[in-house]
């Protein structure tokens, strides 16, 4: 009967989630327009930082209330894997037009930038057993790299959006839809929003947790698989919701920007941990899924390049989509098979 009521909970949070979710593309679409901001630095930074929220609160409640480092990092790096997957998704919901065909080159940027600090992550895991000179205080120096390429990565998407919004418009009239809508409403319901996606996230934290201590399955497990699909739920509604609003940039730069904020969030992580080095502490499996979530976004970033070059005809089903999916099933069923209690 608990374990009934577990999943029960899980489900109310999950439909939480995805209905504070569902109006964010809108507002950032709304805010992307009226601010002259642009969509990729929005959804890259603005809309990507909002959908994470779930992650930081999850992570931040399991290091420091439950005790759980490997459900903090297995949701964070589980999470950027189910990311990735979201733009095979997207690309099925674009129908026969590819994804990264209708996309700018641009967002390759944020991808790359991802793809960095996935290494930085990686890096610090492998040398996590080293001595002191890799540590300031408890914190690993690798945890202050992220937050620092965090932070210029989001002024590197803001000055190469600035500079392709003005090429655009040296180009052609923007198109303006929403001049009904007042800037700041579309704040404050952004806000809103924001406000009931953490405190839905610190509650999953929570049932997942306890959904691993019943089940068997293992921090690790639960927190790649379980906790990072249901944190990432507004990202897969938000951008679907853009494709719907034919703001491709909007929600392709929402998964990469996603991505890079969540290993900013690791590095964060590591601030609120105080028992010690979170990435020395966390299990090797969280590794094997950096590294292969570097592999995912490398595809990503070879299929963005390559359908800016050569146009095919359409198709619904690419082999860049294709790949990704097969990548994040193979990343799955490593960390399962190397769970404890499986």
């Amino acid at each position: 009967m608990a374990t009934i009521l577990l999943w029960l909970q899980l489900a109310v949070a999950i439909i939480l989630v995805i209905f504070l979710g569902a109006g964010l593309a809108k507002s950032a679409d709304v805010i992307a327009e009226k601010s002259g901001l642009g969509r990729t630095w929005v959804g890259a930074i603005l809309l990507a930082g909002v959908t994470s929220l779930p992650e930081l609160a999850t992570g931040i409640s399991a290091v420091t209330i439950l005790d759980a480092p490997d459900l903090a990092a297995g949701a964070i790096l589980g999470s950027c894997l189910f990311n990735l997957v979201i733009l095979a998704i997207l690309d099925f919901v674009c129908g026969p037009d590819p994804l990264f065909q209708r996309a700018q080159m641009s967002h390759g940027l944020a991808a790359g930038l991802g793809c960095v600090l996935l290494g930085i992550a990686a890096v610090g895991m492998v040398t996590g057993g080293m001595a002191e000179p890799l540590r300031v205080g408890w914190v690993s120096v690798f945890s202050l790299v992220l937050l620092v390429v965090y932070f210029l990565s989001g002024r590197m998407i803001a000055q190469c959006e600035v500079e392709r919004r003005t090429e655009v418009l040296e180009q052609e009239a923007e198109i303006f839809q929403y001049q009904h809508i007042r800037l700041r409403q579309a704040y404050v319901r952004f806000v809103v929003m924001s406000i009931g996606i953490v405190l839905t996230g610190i509650w999953l934290a929570g049932i997942c947790d306890r959904i691993a201590e019943v089940t068997g399955l293992g921090e690790s497990f639960v927190g790649a698989l379980l906790l990072a699909a249901t944190t990432s739920l507004p990202e897969v509604v938000t951008s679907i919701s853009a494709i719907r609003l034919n703001a491709v940039d909007l929600a392709v730069s929402n998964v990469f920007g996603s991505n890079v904020f969540n290993l900013g969030i690791l590095g964060l992580f590591d601030l609120a941990y105080w028992k010690g080095d979170l990435l020395a502490t966390i299990s090797p499996i969280h590794l094997n899924t950096a590294l292969v979530a570097m592999i995912m976004t490398s595809v990503a970033i070879v299929g963005l390049v390559y359908r800016a070059a050569v146009k095919e005809s359409q198709r619904y089903v690419t082999w860049d989509g294709v790949t990704l999916i097969v990548l994040y099933l193979f990343g799955m069923y490593m960390v399962y098979n190397n769970s404890p209690g499986t």
